[in-house]
Parts: C-alpha cells; sequence; structure tokens
C-alpha cells in the first residue's frame, strides 16, 4: 500500500501533530508513506526523516489558509500525479478539505480525520474567525467535499463523530470512531529528581499540561487553584507551549498573588519528568480531540480531576477512572482537586484501561488496517 498523508503544519505545537507522527512510525513495512504538509514544519520532521518517510512541502502560509486552499489543491494534485497512492489521509480541517478535493480530481480514495468537535457553539467559542462570512463559505465547501462518495471519516471520538457528522452533512455510517494511541512506560529509567527540574522539594504538585490557548481553561484552573492553595499548602504546575492565552494567564498570577504557588514550564522535552512528581493530574480543558494528556496521566496512575467535557468522559470510561466536575464549575473543580490531594490513590484499572484502549501499536495496526481496506471498496 502506499499512502500519501496530508496534515495542515509540522509545528509540533499540538496533539495532532505528534499523533500522527507516532502512529504511522508504528507502520508495517509494507505500507510506503510520504507525508505532504501545507505549511510550517519542525523537529517532527526530522522524527519522520529518521523513519524513512519522506515529507513534501507545499510551502504555503498558514496565515492565508482561508485564501490559499485552492491553490494547495492544485499542488497537492501534482503530487499525487508523481507519487501515485493508493489512498489519501488527512488531519485536521484544511487538511482534510484540500485532500478531499484532490482525492476527487484523482480518483484516490481519502481517509480525513474528525479530530475537534464539530459544535457549532464550542467553534464560535474557541477558534478565531469561526463565526465570520469566511468560515461559513469554507464549511460550505468543507460540507461539499466530504459527502464525495471516495472520502470516508475517522473520528478520534464518539462526540467528533456525531458533532462533525451533523456539521458537515455526512452520513455517520461513513465514519469510524478510532482515538489516538498513546505510548506506555513514558519514562525511560530514573525519572529526574525535583532538584534537577527546579520544584519545591515537599509541596504537593498539581500538575496540568496544555497548550497556553483559552480552551485549555488555564484562568478556570487558576481561579479554581486559589480555593485550593487556601485549603492545602500545595503547588501548581502549568507545562505547555505559550499561546494565544499566555499573557492573560500571566497577568491573572500577578493580579492574584499566585507566583509563589504557580508555576508556567511552558514548553518542556520532560513532560512526564514532572508528572512523576504528581500528587494530582488536573485538567480543565473546555475543548479537546481526545485528551491525550489524560491518557498520560492514567498511564502514570495519577489521580486525575477534569471538566466532563466529552471526550474526556470516553477516555475515562464515562469519568469511571476519574473526578470529572461539570465544566466551568471552578468550586467543584478545587473541591475534587482538594479531596484528590487528601486521598491521592490512585485508580488501579486505569493503567490497564489505558493499555487495552489506547496503546500505540493497537491503534496504529488499526488504522493501517482501515487504509488498506480504504484500497479496496469500489
Amino acid at each position: 500500500m502506499r499512502v500519501v498523508h496530508v496534515i495542515d503544519s509540522l509545528g509540533g505545537s499540538g496533539g495532532a501533530e505528534h499523533g500522527l507522527v507516532r502512529e504511522i512510525t508504528r507502520f508495517s513495512p509494507s505500507a510506503d508513506q510520504v507525508v505532504v504538509r501545507l505549511f510550517s514544519k519542525d523537529h517532527l520532521e526530522a522524527e519522520l526523516h529518521s523513519a524513512g518517510i519522506e515529507v513534501v512541502p507545499l510551502g504555503l502560509r498558514s496565515a492565508r489558509a482561508g485564501w490559499n486552499w485552492p491553490l494547495a489543491v492544485r499542488r497537492l494534485t501534482g503530487v499525487l500525479r508523481m507519487t501515485a497512492p493508493d489512498v489519501i489521509h488527512s488531519s485536521l480541517f484544511t487538511a482534510n478539505l484540500v485532500a478531499q478535493h484532490a482525492g476527487a480530481r484523482a480518483s484516490i480514495p481519502v481517509l480525513s480525520t474528525f479530530t475537534l468537535s464539530g459544535d457549532p457553539r464550542l467553534l464560535r467559542r474557541f477558534q478565531p474567525g469561526a463565526a465570520s462570512w469566511r468560515a461559513s463559505l469554507l464549511r460550505a465547501f468543507a460540507a461539499r467535499a466530504a459527502r464525495h462518495r471516495g472520502v470516508w471519516f475517522r473520528a478520534l471520538t464518539s462526540d467528533a463523530k456525531e458533532t462533525n457528522a451533523r456539521l458537515l452533512g455526512v452520513d455517520p455510517d461513513r465514519v469510524t470512531v478510532l482515538p489516538r494511541g498513546i505510548e506506555t512506560d513514558l519514562i525511560p529509567g530514573i525519572p529526574l529528581s525535583r532538584r534537577e527540574l527546579d520544584l519545591p522539594a515537599d509541596a504537593p504538585l498539581v500538575v496540568n499540561v496544555g497548550r497556553q490557548t483559552a480552551q485549555k481553561g488555564h484562568i478556570s484552573l487558576l481561579t479554581a487553584f486559589e480555593q485550593v492553595r487556601r485549603e492545602v499548602d500545595s503547588h501548581l504546575l502549568i507545562i505547555g507551549r505559550e499561546g494565544d492565552a499566555t499573557q492573560t494567564i500571566r497577568q491573572f498570577i500577578r493580579t492574584h498573588d499566585l507566583g509563589s504557588s504557580v508555576t508556567l514550564v511552558g514548553y518542556t522535552p520532560y513532560v512526564h519528568h514532572y508528572m512523576a512528581h504528581a500528587s494530582v493530574f488536573v485538567f480543565s480543558s473546555f475543548m479537546e480531540g481526545l485528551g491525550t494528556s489524560v491518557l498520560e496521566a492514567m498511564e502514570m496512575k495519577l489521580p486525575v480531576v477534569a471538566y466532563g467535557i466529552p471526550p474526556v468522559r470516553e477516555a475515562t470510561d464515562d469519568g469511571r477512572l476519574a473526578r470529572l466536575v461539570p465544566p466551568g464549575d471552578e468550586a467543584a473543580l478545587a473541591e475534587g482537586i482538594i479531596e484528590s490531594l487528601a486521598d491521592p490513590a490512585p485508580v488501579d484499572d486505569a493503567r490497564q484501561w489505558v493499555r487495552s484502549h489506547f496503546a500505540i501499536d493497537t491503534v496504529a495496526a488499526r488504522l493501517e488496517s482501515m487504509l488498506v481496506e480504504m484500497t479496496r471498496r469500489p
């Protein structure tokens, strides 16, 4: 099987890029693979080259994605002529749109991924420009392309399946739910010490992982943590790249005098070393694809407190394996953190649940099988 994977970028700032790389580098040697990126690159491109996977850049600017996607279709069509794949696999909105149009032109089947929720309320709230006329026009183009007979879908969650099928008018029978896979045994060897990580020597650690964007709910988390620190001497670590909410987060920390109790770690390759010292993992996101860091916390046997958004409910077996509270209920989030700090015992079967449903090798094998099946569709 020869497959062309199409993705917006390899910028390394989000779970979609990491997830794609993790999965396709686990494919069997019989899979002949090429990755086409529409926009920027980063260290993930080097990982693909190391795995022997060619990366073809289309050289477009992400800031003009709403205007230059037809050019991307033309350029991708040219790549398809040269590579002659059996199937196209795409991930993220613009890549899906471009891959579906190019696939229809070249009569090549396409498997596209629904990553985030398609709930219009969430899109308007957390996706810049989602309520604009341009975004509405793009969704109309996307809906038309998505209904082409050669296009099928993978959704990371049942919620992503249902909401995106409804948004684009796609038959749900054309959508298969397959979550992202995660690595197991996340820390090879012994974790770095608190001293090496510049952490407080004794305070219980509450850890959050997520890029500093509005949808990750960091202001809501910080508001809850104000209540936590009044009752429990603890320290909050927020791990993740800077984003459009960084200045707001920093201002909140200064205004509420949280500087001695909160550390913004930023990007680090040692995420799981920090998590190894955590007493509680907290997740305050309002919109997610899957919530991979929740799965990683469960893999590490950490108690999880989170807003009970649909993807997180699915990741935690409908909340059985975590303390879930209503999204936006900061008092309930604080109470959940306090209770978990008082009784930090892990849920015994959380790791087994993760390994049974989300192990990367199993997920990658299923995805490869889906792509092979696509090549056999009439």
